[in-house]
């Protein structure tokens, strides 16, 4: 254990010996403590306190609403909820029971039928914080401010129908943020796939990396699942799978507009490509270059399915 590492323990009061990596952390900085606690890191921006603290406040309005198991944070010796140190904001909560159904990477080794319990408790998280907001507490904003950087570069490497298509989604979903209705927003996890899920004696128990939870449309949950599991990284193919399309929004019991869904599903496919361009795991190139790729596919499968 480095010294860094050891001063932040020690701000939160712990003096530890063990500490890991948990094996599917690919992307987050996140630690194993004693087999007990759950460390983890931020980026520290302008903004990441007071996302943090809506967080924590939503996040303990949906366990009660819900009875699913959310982090709960330990306070530092400062009587603070997290610790800036070395640029990153780290909080430390304890060990919920349980085990992730798997990681982001992996989706295509998992079992279908994990897969459908985690799409139908998707759907239970929806159905149960359906409408169980004040207005003021929506974020209307988050989709589209996320996508806007890679919006702007996207025309460098995608087709030109491919283009128009994502300029479609994109101004689409920017008015239909603007235009729903409150009483069909719900808590939105942001996250939502196996590696953030928690499952004990075979039952989803609750839910991990929440940094981009909120209160929006369900649409924006569906899609992000969606893209994750469309994606074909056994194969590296990025042909657009309508089955699975199909079968997970039976599974989860969409009745909504799949219209703007489809939208939702291609601007988070161009999300991730800057999510992968920005990494600097091992081998986060060719997941990036396979993005780009899986984002023109999906732009062109709807474009030839007049959707």
């Amino acid at each position: 254990m480095n010294h860094n590492m050891s001063t932040i323990l020690k701000n939160f009061g712990l003096n530890a010996t063990q500490i890991s990596r948990p094996p599917d952390a690919m992307l987050a900085q996140v630690y194993l403590v004693e087999d007990r606690y759950i460390l983890r890191s931020r980026n520290y921006e302008s903004t990441t306190l007071e996302r943090f603290i809506a967080e924590c406040k939503l996040c303990e309005n949906v366990a009660e609403l819900t009875g699913f198991h959310f982090p709960k944070y330990r306070r530092a010796l400062s009587g603070e909820r997290y610790v800036v140190e070395g640029g990153n904001f780290w909080t430390l909560h304890k060990r919920i029971p349980g085990r992730p159904l798997g990681s982001w990477f992996n989706l295509h080794k998992i079992e279908p039928s994990i897969t459908y319990k985690v799409v139908k408790a998707l759907h239970r998280l929806h159905a149960m914080t359906i409408n169980r907001f004040k207005e003021k507490a929506i974020n209307r904003t988050h989709v589209i401010a996320s996508v806007k950087p890679a919006f702007s570069e996207a025309s460098n490497f995608l087709s030109s129908s491919a283009s128009d298509r994502l300029q479609k989604a994109y101004h689409r979903v920017k008015n239909y943020c603007h235009s729903y209705s409150p009483e069909d927003s719900c808590f939105v996890h942001g996250d939502f796939h196996h590696g953030n899920i928690l499952a004990h004696n075979g039952q989803i128990i609750g839910f991990i990396d929440l940094d981009w939870c909120r209160v929006s449309s369900p649409y924006e949950d569906i899609a992000f699942t969606l893209m994750m599991l469309l994606r074909d990284y056994q194969n590296w193919s990025h042909d657009f799978k309508w089955p699975m399309y199909q079968k997970m929004l039976d599974v989860y019991g969409f009745e909504g507009e799949t219209s703007i869904l489809n939208d939702y599903i291609i601007l988070y496919a161009l999300f991730d490509c800057a999510v992968f361009k920005s990494s600097n795991f091992e081998n986060s190139n060719a997941f990036f270059e396979y993005q780009k790729d899986f984002l023109e596919s999906t732009c062109n499968a709807m474009t030839a399915e007049g959707l």
